[in-house]
């Protein structure tokens, strides 16, 4: 990563200027910086994969798999070297699968494909990616590994145990080959135990998404003050000390472009979960509590500035740090699924704020 040389430097401290020759003694003053000043702005912090993973969407968006309304895009490190990968996927059908793109000198390159309804599951405690679909009937899927950058298929997996009814005879298979239910469940009992992470499908390409998951989505680190960090850090930890909050995750986010990041905190995995907005105002950590998607996240344009959970009826009911209107919202291309990037564990906390 590297930094734009610009004017953009934070003073610490007020200086005391004496003239040639004086005597008296003047006395440095400090001065308190506020906690809304940030070392840069987001869009000042430069990644080697920027330009071509830009490109690569930009390429294709120009392809007659673009689905103005069903493809989107992640951005997220799936080889744990600490660089992120480009995840495109075109719609969300059942077949669908997911597309990865590494960098590669200074293009995108193909990874791996992987997926199903446009999405798959990231184990980063297995360094795997894979998928599970249940038909009617019967589950079928898929898990890959990744050593040394490189995917390779660990297991395939079949069952139609739920077809006993219908008088089907009950199979299981591991890589294409029958085996005990004993065998089976072994064979998948690694990676249904690890905790996963569901990616593909988090930016909308519309403009401004792609300029936000590009320009900024991980840029945070260093645009944050460490009083910032150390703010948000003390308040999830304290959240994440209360036992209720099982499956709570959380991510970082600008939620109305303004260049000072918000924290995103799904409390739960179910429709009636709660999700906290942390944001800095008036010099103190404030926190809004608003409802949530069906699966615990919200989503937020950046295009209108103003995010938004959808319910189980498809109701959609918005809000806005900006100031904006939220009513007649509609969302554009640009949305942004978020809050359930990180788990919320003290380990995640840290590393997320570094």
């Amino acid at each position: 990563m590297k930094t734009r040389k610009s004017a953009l430097l934070l003073i610490c401290a007020a200086t005391a200027a004496a003239a040639a020759g004086c005597s008296d003694t003047k006395t440095v003053q400090s001065s308190e910086i506020s906690l809304l000043t940030t070392n840069m702005a987001p869009q000042d912090v430069v990644f080697d994969w920027q330009d071509a993973f830009e490109a690569k969407i930009k390429e294709f968006k120009g392809t007659s798999q673009y689905d103005r309304n069903k493809s989107r895009f992640d951005i997220c490190d799936i080889t744990g070297d600490g660089s992120p990968e480009l995840i495109i996927s075109p719609n969300d059908d059942i077949s669908t699968v997911c597309d990865v793109y590494m960098l590669a000198g200074s293009t995108a390159a193909p990874l791996t494909s992987i997926g199903s309804f446009g999405e798959f599951d990231y184990l980063p405690e297995l360094n795997a990616a894979g998928y599970s679909y249940e038909g009617d009937g019967f589950i079928i899927g898929e898990y890959k590994k990744q050593e040394e950058g490189i995917f390779n298929t660990a297991v395939t997996f079949f069952n139609n145990s739920g077809s006993a009814s219908s008088g089907a005879a009950i199979r299981y298979e591991i890589n294409n080959e029958d085996v005990t239910l004993g065998k089976y469940e072994e064979m998948l009992s690694p990676y249904r135990d690890a905790k996963a992470i569901k990616v593909g499908r988090k930016f909308g390409m519309g403009d401004d998404a792609v300029n936000y998951a590009v320009r900024c989505s991980e840029s945070w680190g260093a645009v944050m003050t460490t009083m910032q960090k150390e703010l948000f850090k003390e308040h999830l930890s304290s959240m994440a000390a209360n036992g209720d909050m099982i499956d709570a995750a959380f991510e970082i986010i600008d939620l109305d472009g303004n260049g000072i990041p918000e924290v995103v905190v799904s409390t739960g995995i179910l429709s009636s979960s709660d999700v906290k907005v942390l944001y800095i105002q008036d010099e103190a950590l404030q926190e809004l509590t608003v409802t949530c998607n069906t699966d615990g996240s919200i989503d937020y344009d950046p295009s209108a500035k103003i995010f938004y959970a959808t319910d189980f009826y498809g109701k959609t009911q918005g809000w806005s740090l900006a100031g904006q209107d939220v009513n007649g919202f509609k969302p554009s291309d640009s949305s942004i699924h978020c809050g359930r990037k990180y788990e919320l564990t003290e380990e995640n906390i840290n590393a997320a704020f570094l």
